[in-house]
């Protein structure tokens, strides 16, 4: 088995992802560029199905290419109609007997080569594709992943999807298209949004997108489908509530070759009347979330059919080690290296068994102003940029209107003597560079240390031996504009507190099914609890329980460190949200305090204390809106009444 996880240094807006550990901040913004208007719709004509037309028994066409002022027929091409796959021959030609509950025809773009017209078309007896060589180079190109776009009539959204469209367009170079993970509408996931919304939903995502300057493909998901012909597809039908993604955006499964990758769209989202949930009180049916039969033989055909030297990129809304049967088997038979996954709304990796990556959101928390606009990770909203070059592959998080980021350390990480602080300026200008500075003192110039694509990079070592402990505001800005990212950290130099504090109480929970948390996990092996770096007690294995450890007042410091120390270092476990108790005070680590604000806007405040915390380095805790990766909490005396 072959899988390659993508090399490069993942920068993202909100922090950097290092395994084992996902990075990630809240930043206050200073910024003057924010889009003032939504982009005026841009409709564009699509090929419909001829819904009620007989399916003809045999199809056939050719796939002609266009240079140099010739036309001849394209061999070893790829055409399908979503249930089948075969190739054209020699003179470009194909024969297809499409499946009874087709709808489009459409072609694998090959490497090398653009499609001149629509990609599919509706069913029909003879049907012909037009190509022709592509202008650029595909050794080396540059693509956007972008998910969880949430448009519906909300101008907020409306105005945020514009933006990223603007953004996108003014990147140079241009990337050569745009993957979207799902997500893309708001309607309801227990098929409550009614036609009109359903399609109002779609020309607004269509017609803002409509405006990028290159191909953007698009992955169909539970909250993309509508309440739309129903009598023709009902409930129970594998095809229900797909209508007005076809009329849009056309087929829900397809492929593409860009350079040696060759991308494959899964949809795992299905009407099929079997999940009932409790919605209101009420009984509703929900999508049986799961690749059906029917596509996972497609798939297979498709990635046999694939061209040779190429290795596969899959899109979709979850991890398809889970939701799609035998995707293992075909990983390992196909050489599926990578996943390009979204809904999570979080910006998180793992390597086994086949890797994957979320691409953080677009919409952060559903486009909620109450929660300054960041993804219930504190990531900005946003969305991930790659460059391929041959079979590696680097990538770097934007968020939304962002030019700069503070890449490390993490939001309300804690410093011990000399600390590097790194940064990024995307698309600087000439005689640009970035300046920072420490709790509002005087602006300095930070070093330059290097010039990857799109951006340059910047650091600066900090002596924090010097800084009084407790809370430290770490501000980056360009010398030439106004936007500035202002991020928080704690000084841990071991200073003793200053006055008369009483013993603390240390609390937490381990291996909790706490709500909204997907993973409940108890160490296999003891855990030393660590408090200040001196041992306070000890987690057995196994062991499923709320902990309770007292703190001598004598062991307390101005700024105060929790950690643990696994007798198995790949070990982990799932905590609940540790708290520090300080007579009538409770302290938190600045980043859950922070993590609790953004719940508490968007969900209430029932959500504050929903999912908890991956402790360690499991390869099998991944991070979700509700569970963070942080193996390390700060508890900071000052914040105390």
């Amino acid at each position: 088995m072959r899988f390659y996880l993508f090399l490069g240094c993942v920068v993202i807006a909100a922090g950097v992802i290092t395994a084992p550990d996902i990075l990630v901040s809240a930043e206050r913004t200073t910024d003057t560029t924010d889009v003032s208007q939504a982009l005026k719709l841009l409709p564009k004509e699509t090929p419909q199905p001829n819904y009620g037309a007989k399916v003809p028994a045999v199809i056939t066409g050719k796939l002609m290419l266009h240079a140099s002022g010739t036309a001849s027929g394209l061999p070893g091409v790829s055409v399908s109609d979503g249930y089948s796959v075969v190739k054209t021959d020699a003179q470009g030609a194909y024969e297809l007997k499409p499946n009874p509950d087709a709808v489009f025809i459409n072609v694998t773009r090959p490497a090398g080569y653009d499609i001149q017209g629509d990609w599919y078309k509706p069913l029909a007896a003879e049907v012909n594709f037009e190509l022709k060589p592509a202008v650029d180079d595909e050794r080396e190109f540059i693509f956007i992943h972008v998910t969880d776009t949430h448009i519906s009539k909300d101008p907020v959204a409306l105005k945020g999807l514009s933006r990223f469209v603007e953004e996108a367009n003014k990147l140079t170079p241009k990337p050569r298209f745009v993957v979207n993970s799902g997500d893309l509408l708001n309607l309801s996931k227990a098929l409550l949004s009614s036609p009109a919304n359903g399609r109002a939903g779609f020309q607004n995502y269509t017609g803002i997108m409509n405006h990028l300057t290159m191909p953007y493909y698009n992955v169909a998901g539970d909250h993309t489908d509508s309440v739309y012909r129903l009598d023709e597809f009902p409930r129970g039908d594998h095809r229900c509530a797909k209508p007005l993604f076809w009329e849009h955006l056309g087929p829900h499964f397809f492929s593409f070759e860009y350079g040696k990758i060759h991308f494959v769209s899964v949809d795992y989202c299905y009407h099929l009347g079997k999940r009932k949930l409790t919605v209101n009180g009420k009984k509703r049916d929900y999508p049986t979330l799961q690749v059906q039969p029917m596509h996972t033989a497609w798939m297979n055909q498709d990635l046999q059919q694939r061209s040779p030297g190429t290795y596969v990129v899959t899109t979709s809304e979850h991890d398809l080690t889970e939701y799609c049967p035998d995707f293992l088997k075909m990983a390992q038979q196909h050489d599926i290296r990578f996943q390009l996954l979204g809904d999570d709304h979080v910006v998180s990796e793992k390597t086994q068994p086949v890797p994957f990556r979320t691409g953080g959101a677009l919409a952060g928390c559903w486009w909620n102003p109450k929660t300054e606009q960041l993804c219930p990770d504190l990531s900005p909203q946003g969305y991930l940029i790659y460059r391929v070059v041959g079979e590696e592959m680097d990538y770097f998080y934007k968020g939304l209107g962002q030019r700069i980021a503070i890449v490390s350390p993490r939001i309300g990480a804690d410093w011990q003597g000399k600390t590097e602080v790194q940064a990024h300026l995307v698309q600087p200008e000439p005689g640009e560079f970035l300046e920072y500075s420490l709790n509002g003192t005087d602006w300095k110039p930070m070093r330059e240390t290097g010039q990857p694509f799109y951006r340059k990079q910047y650091a600066v070592t900090v002596d924090s031996a010097s800084l009084p402990d407790g809370h430290l505001n770490f501000q980056v800005r360009s010398n030439l504009a106004t936007e500035i990212r202002d991020r928080q950290f704690v000084v841990a130099n071991g200073a003793k507190p200053a006055g008369n504090w009483p013993d603390a109480i240390l609390e937490f929970s381990v291996g909790a099914r706490i709500s909204n948390a997907k993973i409940k996990k108890t160490p296999t092996g003891s855990v030393q609890v660590l408090f200040n770096e001196e041992v306070v007690g000890s987690i057995p294995a196994n062991t499923r329980k709320e902990y309770s450890f007292p703190i001598n007042a004598s062991q307390l410091h101005a700024a105060n460190t929790l950690s643990f120390k696994f007798s198995d270092p790949a070990d982990g476990m799932t905590l609940g949200s540790p708290v520090l108790k300080i007579g009538k005070n409770q302290l938190r680590d600045p980043r859950d305090t922070a993590v609790r604000k953004i719940k508490a806007a968007h969900w209430g405040t029932g959500a504050v204390d929903w999912g908890g915390y991956l402790v360690g380095d499991s390869p099998a805790l991944v991070g979700n809106p509700f569970q963070r990766r942080q193996s390390r909490f700060c508890f900071v005396l000052s914040d105390a009444e």
